[in-house]
């Protein structure tokens, strides 16, 4: 049964990992668009 909640456990890490990249990618691209006006 505890096998279920460490799938769980690592999924949610991956997930909030791969929305943090994202985030910091599109943040990135936000200063680089208002750098160029």
């Amino acid at each position: 049964m505890w096998i279920r909640f460490v799938m769980i456990g690592v999924f949610s890490l991956t997930a909030a990992g791969m929305l943090t990249f994202q985030g910091i990618e599109i943040y990135h691209a936000f200063v680089d668009f208002f750098k160029q006006k």
